[in-house]
C-alpha cells in the first residue's frame, strides 16, 4: 500500500529542499516515489507545499483530502492550514512556532488548541530552540528530518546518503551533524 506525506510551511523555510532530501532517501530505500510542488508566493512568504507519495509502485502522486498518512510542518498555522490531507491515523511532525503575518491578529492559544482538536498523533516541538541550543538555527528542517525519520521509519542510512546526494557540498557535514541532532531527540 502506497504511503504519502505531505511537507508544509512558508516560503524561506526550506520545505522544499526538505522533501527533495526525503524524496532522495525514500528511492534509496528502494521505493518509487512521486513528487509535486505548490509554491506560488512563496517568495512573500506564502504557504509552500510539497506532496511525496511513495510504495512499491505509484501512478498518482495528486493526493486526495484525507488520504496522506504523514505531515511534516515547520510551522503551526501551515499545519491547520493542510490539516484535511490528513486521515484518523496520520502522523504529525509540527514546528512549534508561528509565523507572523503582516497585519493580522494571530491567537497562538486558538490556533495550538485547533491542531490538537483533531483525533491525530501530534509531535510538536520547537525545533528552532534545539537549533539554537546547538548552533544550527540554518539547519533546522534538518533537525525535524532526523526526527522524522523515525516517525516514519526509514533507515537514517538513506537520509544521511540523500544529504549527501541532494545538498551543496559545503552544506554537507552541517546537515549530517543536524539529522543526528534531530534523529537523537526523545
Amino acid at each position: 500500500m502506497n504511503k504519502g506525506i505531505i511537507f508544509c510551511g512558508v516560503g524561506g523555510d526550506g520545505i522544499i529542499t526538505a522533501s527533495n532530501i526525503c524524496a532522495v532517501a525514500l528511492m534509496r530505500a528502494n521505493f518509487d516515489v512521486k513528487k509535486s510542488e505548490v509554491h506560488g508566493m512563496s517568495q512573500r512568504g506564502g504557504s509552500v507545499n510539497a506532496f511525496l507519495v511513495f510504495g512499491k509502485k505509484v501512478y498518482s502522486f495528486l493526493p486526495a483530502k484525507g488520504s496522506l498518512n504523514y505531515m511534516f510542518a515547520s510551522e503551526k498555522l501551515e499545519a491547520l492550514r493542510n490539516v484535511d490531507y490528513l486521515n484518523p491515523d496520520s502522523k504529525l511532525l509540527v514546528n512549534d512556532r508561528i509565523v507572523p503575518i503582516v497585519g493580522a491578529n494571530i491567537d497562538e492559544v486558538q490556533i495550538e488548541e485547533s491542531l490538537k482538536s483533531y483525533s491525530l498523533d501530534l509531535k510538536l516541538v520547537n525545533f528552532n530552540d534545539v537549533a539554537k541550543q546547538h548552533n544550527m538555527q540554518k539547519a533546522v528542517n534538518t533537525i525535524m528530518l532526523g526526527y522524522f525519520s523515525k516517525i516514519i521509519e526509514i533507515d537514517k542510512k538513506h537520509f544521511i546518503r540523500a544529504i549527501s546526494e541532494t545538498l551543496n557540498t559545503k552544506l554537507i557535514d552541517i546537515n549530517i551533524e543536524a539529522f543526528e541532532v534531530g534523529f537523537n531527540l526523545q
